[in-house]
C-alpha cells in the first residue's frame, strides 16, 4: 500500500509539474508575435515618447503668442549723492553745489510684452505642423523595422525547428544504419574499420544535431528580446516553413514595387524638404519689419537714512510703448543665406531622385530572390523526395551486401544536405518578402 501511496504522489507530481510547464508555455502566431512586440517593446516607447516631447516641443513655441509677464523689485543704495550747481545771473554762488536725491530708493512693479507683428515668430510656427509629421513618421518608421525584426527572427525560428528536424532524422537514420554495421561486425562480416567509421559517423550526427537545438535556442532568446518579453518565458511557435510554401504565387502577386510612396525612408525625406522650405520661409520673414507692444507698472520709494522707512512715501510710475524694428541692411549676410538654401534645396532635390532610384533598385533585387527562390523550392522539394527514396534503397542494399557503406552514408548526406537546402530556399523566399513589405512601408494593419 505505502509502495502504491509513494508512486501515485510521484505521477502527481509529474504531473503537476507538466501543467506548470505547459501553463507557463506561450503559444503564438506570427501576427500575435508582432502585436505583443508593439506593445511591449522599449523601441516603440522610446518613439511615443518622442511623440510627446515634440508635442511639448511645439506648446513652448505657441507660448511666444501670449504675453510675456514678469514681476521686478530692487533696491538702490546712493554711496555718493549728486550736487547740483547754480550760475545764474543774480543768484549767489554756491562752489559746492547742493545734494540731491535720497539714500534709498525702492521699486517694484509689473512689466508685460506681446509681440504685435512678428512675420519670423509666425512662419517659425507653421514649422510645428511639419515637425509634428515628422515625430509621426520617425514613430511609423520605428514600427515598421520592429515589425520586420519580430517576422524575420519568427522566420528564422521556423527554418531553425524545421532545420533541428532535419538534423534529429539525419542522426535517427545514422543510428539505424550504425546498428545495421554493428549487428555486421559482430557477426564478423564487416571489418572493425568500417564499423569504427560509422560509429564516428553517428557521433558527428549527434554533434550537428546538438548545434542545431543550441541555434535554436538563441533564436528564441533573440525573438523574446525583440518582444519585450522576459527571458524565461518558453514560446512555442505556431506553423512551420512547408506552410509558406502554399503561398508562394499568392504572395508574389500581391507585390507591388511600384508603391513606393509609403516607404517610409522617401516620407521622410520628403518631409525634411518640407522643413528646409519652411526654414526658409522663416529666413524671408527676417526682411520684414517687427511690431512689439509693452506696459510697465512701477511702485517706487525714496527717503534718507534719517526719516522712519514707515513715512516712505510711495508712488505710482506706469508706462506703455510700442516698439517698431526694420531691417535695412546687415552687410549682405541675409543674401548669401538665401543663396546656401538655395543651393540646398538643389541637393536634397538631387538627393531625393537618388534615393528613389536605390528604393527601386531594392525593390527589384528582393522580387529577383522571390522568384529564384520559389524555383529553389520546387527544385529542392522533388530533390529532398529522391533522396529520402535513395537512403531507403541503399539500406536496404547494405543489408543485402549489394551496396557498400560509403553509398549508404553518400546517401544519408544527401538526404540532410536536401532538407536543408529546402528549408534555406523557403526561408529565403519569406525573408525577401519580409523585406519587401518593409521597403514598402506596410504595418500590421496593411
Amino acid at each position: 500500500m505505502k509502495k502504491n501511496l509513494k508512486t501515485l504522489l510521484i505521477f502527481c507530481l509529474v504531473a503537476l509539474t507538466a501543467t506548470v510547464k505547459a501553463n507557463d508555455t506561450l503559444k503564438i502566431s506570427l501576427k500575435q508575435a508582432i502585436e505583443i512586440g508593439l506593445d511591449k517593446s522599449p523601441t516603440i516607447k522610446i518613439a511615443d515618447k518622442q511623440l510627446e516631447r515634440i508635442d511639448y516641443s511645439n506648446k513652448e513655441k505657441m507660448a511666444a503668442l501670449y504675453p510675456n509677464i514678469s514681476a521686478t523689485g530692487s533696491y538702490q543704495r546712493a554711496l555718493k549723492k549728486q550736487r547740483m550747481f547754480f550760475s545764474f545771473p543774480g543768484m549767489p554762488a554756491n562752489p559746492d553745489g547742493i545734494e540731491v536725491g535720497q539714500d534709498n530708493t525702492f521699486v517694484g512693479g509689473l512689466s508685460a510684452s506681446l509681440p504685435i507683428i512678428s512675420p519670423t515668430l509666425w512662419a517659425t510656427l507653421k514649422m510645428n505642423e511639419v515637425d509634428l509629421q515628422m515625430a509621426n513618421e520617425t514613430a511609423r518608421a520605428s514600427e515598421i523595422n520592429l515589425i520586420n525584426q519580430i517576422t524575420k527572427a519568427y522566420y528564422t525560428i521556423l527554418m531553425m525547428q524545421d532545420s533541428y528536424s532535419v538534423f534529429e532524422s539525419n542522426y535517427k537514420n545514422t543510428e539505424a544504419s550504425t546498428r545495421i554495421i554493428a549487428d555486421k561486425f559482430k557477426l564478423g562480416s564487416v571489418s572493425e574499420f568500417e564499423w569504427l567509421r560509422a560509429d564516428v559517423q553517428l557521433r558527428n550526427a549527434l554533434t550537428n544535431t546538438i548545434s542545431a537545438e543550441s541555434g535554436l535556442e538563441m533564436s528564441k532568446l533573440q525573438l523574446k528580446t525583440l518582444m519585450g518579453l522576459d527571458l524565461s518565458t518558453e514560446l512555442k511557435l505556431e506553423g512551420n516553413l512547408s506552410e509558406y510554401e502554399k503561398e508562394l504565387y499568392e504572395d508574389m502577386l500581391k507585390v507591388d514595387t511600384t508603391q513606393l510612396v509609403q516607404n517610409t525612408d522617401l516620407k521622410q525625406f520628403d518631409l525634411r524638404i518640407e522643413q528646409l522650405k519652411k526654414a526658409i520661409d522663416v529666413h524671408k520673414s527676417s526682411y520684414l519689419p517687427t511690431l512689439a507692444g509693452s506696459v510697465n507698472y512701477q511702485y517706487m520709494s525714496m527717503g534718507n537714512d534719517s526719516v522712519a522707512f514707515a513715512k516712505y512715501p510711495w508712488f505710482p510710475t506706469s508706462t506703455a510703448s510700442l516698439s517698431l524694428s526694420i531691417p535695412i541692411f546687415q552687410g549682405g549676410a541675409k543674401h548669401y543665406k538665401s543663396k546656401q538654401f538655395k543651393l540646398q534645396m538643389d541637393e536634397m532635390n538631387l538627393q531625393k531622385v537618388n534615393l528613389k532610384k536605390n528604393l527601386e533598385l531594392q525593390a527589384n533585387i528582393y522580387v529577383d530572390n522571390m522568384k529564384k527562390s520559389i524555383d529553389k523550392i520546387q527544385s529542392n522539394k522533388k530533390g529532398l523526395l529522391q533522396a529520402e527514396k535513395a537512403v531507403t534503397i541503399s539500406r536496404k542494399m547494405y543489408e543485402e551486401g549489394v551496396a557498400t557503406f560509403l553509398d549508404l552514408s553518400n546517401s544519408e548526406l544527401n538526404l540532410l544536405q536536401a532538407g536543408l537546402s529546402y528549408n534555406q530556399s523557403v526561408f529565403d523566399f519569406i525573408s525577401a518578402k519580409a523585406d519587401i513589405e518593409k521597403l514598402l512601408g506596410k504595418t500590421i494593419n496593411q
